[in-house]
């Protein structure tokens, strides 16, 4: 589903040139999750705007399915670190933010998005402001936004990060659940070694600044009930950081 061959990306500031990123080669098959993990200021994010297209490599190309990436595509949804959500909006506003910029109905609207927020536990706070929501409901209702546009690629940068750990593992569930429905190809980046080998089906570790694919690792058991109790989790999870620490 994506496919990244020989990029580069560079950022130019007042010192000149500086490299973010260095031959990155991956693939995504379709409908597997794909967590990036990495040192800070290794070029994480950075590759995820690239592959969301609103960022343009110096060198190289990006295939999702059989569309090169030169601009933004319809079905990427992506979801910040931030959540996104406009504090003078309400819940449902927030929610029904891209339906609404497509020009969706009211009624096309309700159809879509009344599930899916009954389905994340948000029925009955459809009048509320981010204010007043917990940082595990503002999430959800940034998910909520993201999969009302029913995309086939879900770019996600650190969506759990600034949330308890209880909270962190109840959303990572959500989004193992909402996977295993739709089936989509999901690219998430963490710095979050346990998070990573949870969710990755393909872990991709990237080395320091500039970012180069230091290791690409399988990982079957990614999303299972009980893998966090298991050996090979705390195998991988101490093989990751060993990568890391290298």
């Amino acid at each position: 589903m994506i496919r990244v061959f020989n990029l580069d990306y560079t950022y130019y500031t007042g010192g000149g040139a500086v490299p973010a990123l260095v031959n990155i080669n991956l693939t995504v098959p379709a409908g597997q999750t794909c967590v990036l993990i990495g040192p800070s200021g290794c070029g994480k994010t950075t590759l995820l705007y690239l592959l969301a297209g609103l960022l343009q490599p110096a060198r190289g190309e990006i295939w999702i399915g059989e569309e090169r990436i030169t601009k933004p595509r319809q079905r990427t949804a992506i979801i910040l670190q931030d959540y996104g959500l406009l504090p003078w909006k309400t819940v449902w506003e927030n929610a029904a933010l891209g339906l609404a910029l497509r020009k969706f109905t009211a009624r096309q609207q309700q159809e879509r998005l009344q599930p899916l927020l009954a389905g994340l536990g948000l029925a009955g706070l459809e009048k509320r402001y981010p204010a007043q929501l917990s940082g595990g409901q503002k999430q959800r209702v940034a998910i909520a936004r993201a999969l009302s546009l029913e995309p086939d690629v879900l770019l996600m940068d650190e969506p759990f990060s600034a949330l308890d750990a209880l909270t962190r593992e109840s959303l990572q569930q959500i989004l193992v659940e909402i996977q295993n429905q739709r089936r989509l190809t999901t690219v998430l980046v963490t710095h979050n070694i346990e998070e990573a080998v949870f969710l990755g089906q393909q872990i991709i570790v990237l080395t320091g600044a500039p970012g180069q694919v230091k290791a690409v690792l399988a990982n079957p058991g990614a999303g299972s009930g009980d893998y966090r109790f298991t050996s090979k989790f705390h195998h991988l999870c101490s093989r990751v950081r060993q990568l890391l620490q290298e």
